[in-house]
């Protein structure tokens, strides 16, 4: 409730008019004044002053939409008020006024009495106006609206044209005014909007309500006739107020008579009612989950729960199809992920293997797996439903001792692709009618989506800390990795290394073994990846621990030899060349095991270093350290050795045509003239101009040494 300026202004007009009302009752009972031109200017002036009171009465009014039960219960305490005060003041006022059969007050505190009676009588009908209004617009139409504003409309002509009652034809008008509202008044019957949406209880309570607001306002119509006490009260103060009155307690009469007769012809389709608002209520639930919810489980378990409160069903479950080495993740066409049918994959389809029941509604993992599902599988794959509601569909299904009378399954299908299967029984024969089943596959087409969305979600969060673990793995490798190579007044060395992925299995390092003697070695793991980059970064340690000890290079391979023999995986090798180099005599020793050869440039020529021996982790120490051979090779001023892996000559154009070795070897000799961070910058220019952004196909790695 608020005061507001505008509300203080009426209310003292009101007040005013009021008092100004009262000084002339006052005079005219004193007097005997009946001038018929004076009592019409006072029943107008009556009318503009609950004009005034209505105005204020309305902006106190609560103004959000209330229940229907909460205006209901509202109407018959105010109701209740009203009828109270008719009796009351009926009882006060009873022989007290009564001249020739019509009320006039006898003092000035019967006046009192009655202004108070009048003005009490009239706030309460506008109230009951402003709720009944309250209801009549619960999800209303512009017709009711209408039809409402219509029925307000006659029944203030009619009060104002009773002020004229002393014309025969403004009586008529007044008279048909009346009829009209009351006729609108049986119209409303059509338009019980709020009656169609309680519930069963809520139904039983609004015909209590209804009951009780009959008798109230029947009772209030009946008792402020001209006839009655109660109504020669308020024809004395107002003519126009006892007629809207008047008109208003019969508008609500029968208006609550109706929704009485409305309301018990629509309890027997309450069940129906309540069946679609659950319905609506657990479309909501899936759409909530479907926006909020991203862990599978949850989301499984909500569908299940939603779906078994909705049918009734005694059990609901979920499978959900899982991908294995025989069966991939199944479209809407029976194919697996790399496009072969099911039944090609391996003569038939293990649905034991292939499906995983992920979800239940009252029943349990344990009971299902004493029955066979498979024939129901094989159709609901191809993304029909099943609907089993006999003996003989169970039989014909191998369900036989299933312990149900009805089962239902629907596939879990989202954009063309099938997630799983949604089940639902019944205890009942033929319980699922077309409706059933429509609401269902409505749900499991939303379910689907669901499910889809928080398994795709956490296959990201699961990707992503692959990610920033790769990319851990990434930074560490590069720690690995020497950050520069010797160069002295006689030769300089430079390099590059660049992964496929995120780590790789290329190693190249260096080591100064004394003040001449330096060892260099570059190696590739083979396979890529994290497996390779594990046997990488244990090669490094193999580099570190043995070249310092070992007096060629030939002892350093049967050494990594025999540290990586019982830590590679079978089928896994690792090719290596290592080097040694004198730096005060330009003199290198090469050993080789099945790596790729070494490059001489010199003198605008191109030689390969050959020398045999097996990749690292093939062959037993023994028969590894017969077929290993040594090279030696003297540098001479402006001669270049280059190291290199596959990566290089393996390097693929947007047509798939590879570098390839005569490539690399041909940019090798126009290059030989530069320093060795020419030749490397060189290098990385050829190749990135080859490939044209393709990815590489395998790790990249080169180390250039430049005898000066």
């Amino acid at each position: 409730m608020r005061i507001n300026f505008r509300n203080s202004l009426y209310l003292i007009s009101a007040g005013a008019i009021a008092v100004v009302l009262l000084i002339y009752d006052w005079i005219r009972i004193t007097i005997s004044l009946e001038d018929p031109v004076l009592n019409t200017l006072r029943d107008l002036f009556s009318i503009i002053a609950f004009v005034f009171l209505y105005a204020v009465v309305n902006s106190w009014r609560d103004k959000k939409q209330l229940k229907p039960l909460e205006s209901l219960r509202r109407l018959v305490a105010y109701g209740f008020f009203s009828a109270a005060i008719i009796s009351t003041w009926g009882i006060i006022l009873e022989n007290k006024g009564n001249v020739s059969g019509k009320f006039v007050p006898q003092n000035i505190m019967q006046l009192l009495a009655t202004t108070a009676f009048a003005f009490g009588i009239c706030t309460f009908v506008m109230i009951l106006l402003i709720y009944m209004a309250g209801i009549i617009y619960i999800k209303p139409d512009k017709k009711v609206r209408r039809r409402f504003e219509f029925f307000i409309g006659f029944a203030i002509a009619s009060a104002v044209l009773s002020a004229f009652k002393a014309s025969t034809f403004m009586g008529t008008l007044a008279e048909i005014a009346f009829v009209i509202a009351i006729v609108i008044s049986v119209f409303h019957i059509v338009s019980m909007n709020w009656i169609v949406f309680l519930s069963r209880k809520e139904k039983y309570k609004s015909l209590a309500h209804s009951f009780f607001l009959i008798v109230l306002f029947g009772y209030s119509f009946a008792s402020i006739g001209p006839a009655d006490l109660a109504g020669g009260v308020l024809q004395f103060f107002s003519v126009p107020m006892q007629e809207f009155s008047k008109t208003v307690f019969l508008f609500l009469t029968i208006y609550f008579s109706l929704a009485f007769i409305v309301t018990t012809f629509h309890i027997p389709t309450s069940g129906v009612f309540e069946k679609k608002k659950r319905e609506l209520d657990s479309y909501q639930n899936l759409s909530k989950v479907i926006t909020n919810v991203m862990d599978t489980s949850e989301v499984l378990n909500n569908t299940v729960s939603v779906v078994g409160t909705v049918t009734q069903a005694n059990k609901v479950w979920i499978e959900l199809i899982s991908e294995n080495k025989n069966s991939g993740l199944a479209d809407l066409n029976g194919e697996v992920q790399d496009g072969t049918k099911k039944s090609e994959k391996d003569g038939h389809r293990d649905s034991r293997d292939s499906f995983n029941i992920s979800a239940t509604y009252r029943t349990s993992q344990y009971e299902l797996s004493a029955f066979d599902f498979d024939k129901v599988r094989d159709v609901v794959c191809t993304a029909n439903r099943i609907i089993i509601q006999d003996a003989d569909d169970f039989a014909k299904y191998e369900l036989k001792d299933f312990p149900a009378k009805s089962l239902m399954a629907v596939p879990l299908a989202a954009h063309d692709e099938s997630v799983g299967i949604l089940y639902v029984t019944n205890d009942m024969p033929y319980a699922f009618d077309e409706e059933e089943i429509s609401t269902v596959s409505a749900f499991a087409d939303t379910a689907a989506v669901a499910i889809q969305n928080s398994l795709l979600f956490t296959k990201s969060i699961e990707n992503e800390r692959l990610q920033h673990e790769m990319r851990i793995a990434h930074e560490m490798q590069l720690k690995l990795l020497p950050t520069r190579f010797p160069s002295t007044e006689k030769f300089e060395t430079d390099f590059l290394a660049f992964p496929a992925f995120e780590v790789g299995g290329d190693y190249i390092d260096f080591l100064e073994i004394d003040d001449r003697r330096f060892a260099f070695t570059v190696g590739d793991v083979s396979g890529k990846g994290t497996s390779a980059a594990f046997y990488m970064a244990y090669l490094k340690g193999v580099f570190q621990s043995r070249s310092a000890s070992a007096k060629s290079p030939a002892e350093f391979m049967v050494a990594a030899n025999e540290a990586v023999e019982n830590t590679l995986q079978k089928n896994s090798f690792i090719t290596l060349i290592y080097g040694m180099l004198d730096s005060q005599t330009g003199e290198v020793t090469l050993a080789r095991a099945g790596h790729t050869p070494a490059v001489l440039i010199t003198g605008g020529s191109i030689e390969l270093i050959k020398s045999s021996g097996s990749a690292l982790g093939i062959e037993r120490p023994d028969d590894f350290q017969k077929h290993i051979e040594e090279e030696k090779i003297s540098l001479r001023s402006g001669d270049t050795l280059v190291f290199y892996t596959d990566g290089v000559t393996d390097q693929r154009d947007p047509d798939g045509n590879e570098f390839g070795e005569e490539r690399f070897y041909d940019l090798l000799k126009t290059l030989s003239a530069g320093t060795a961070t020419e030749i490397k910058g060189g290098i990385i220019r050829a190749l990135a101009e080859f490939s044209q952004g393709t990815d590489a196909v395998d790790d990249t790695t080169v180390l250039i040494l430049k005898w000066k």
